[in-house]
């Protein structure tokens, strides 16, 4: 491996890190010019940015550097299948008390779809963890990709931009943790396809 590779492949994975894909996601929506560009307030907006930067990336990442210090974890990028299980139940349960706490606000129905995509797939990969070392960041990136395919299907919104760049990034994920030899090729692979099904089951049982 080349270093320019090792650093690139680095900046990759923390720019692309599926903690920050439920705010980058919702952000993303929001800029959509006919998506409740009148029904939600800039105030609620930011209100509910920052509820998902909270619930979803800071309580989470704050979890690990916590584990980290009490030497429950070897290190910030649990590279070890046993020693992620109780950062992704945290997370997971993070995840559902944002819905919770949120479900009954005047948020749009699309946003909620989002949420419960993201915390659908963190409970796959919480499952999965448990028998089988998977790429996260590709289950994630994987998961945004069907969750917009699935509500430009629904809604009959025109996302295909939102969705070749969310499988461009999916690939850059994949080719990040590989490049790090974070994960090998199956394990990138199972990641992704994991992702995709479990929004897919998600569409038809909802």
């Amino acid at each position: 491996m080349k270093p320019g590779d090792f650093h690139l492949s680095r900046f990759l994975s923390y720019i692309l890190h599926p903690l920050l894909i439920p705010t980058l996601a919702i952000s993303a929506l929001m800029l959509q010019p006919d998506l409740y560009a009148i029904v939600l307030p800039s105030n609620l907006k930011i209100w509910f940015l920052s509820m998902i930067f909270i619930f979803t990336l800071v309580i989470p990442a704050s979890s690990v550097l916590i584990l980290q210090k009490l030497n429950i974890v070897y290190s910030i990028e649990l590279n070890h299948r046993t020693e992620r299980t109780i950062p992704l139940l945290i997370a997971s349960t993070s995840y559902m008390a944002l819905l919770y706490f949120i479900r009954p606000t005047n948020i749009p129905p699309v946003f909620l779809y989002v949420l419960y995509s993201a915390t659908f797939s963190l409970l796959a990969g919480l499952l999965i963890n448990m028998v089988y070392k998977i790429s996260l960041h590709t289950l994630g990136w994987g998961a945004l990709a069907a969750t917009l395919t699935g509500i430009s299907i629904r809604l009959g919104m025109p996302m295909l931009p939102y969705i070749i760049i969310s499988i461009l990034l999916s690939g850059l994920a994949g080719y990040a943790r590989l490049k790090e030899n974070a994960h090998n090729q199956a394990q990138v692979y199972v990641g992704y396809i994991a992702g995709v099904s479990v929004i897919i089951m998600l569409v038809f049982l909802s």
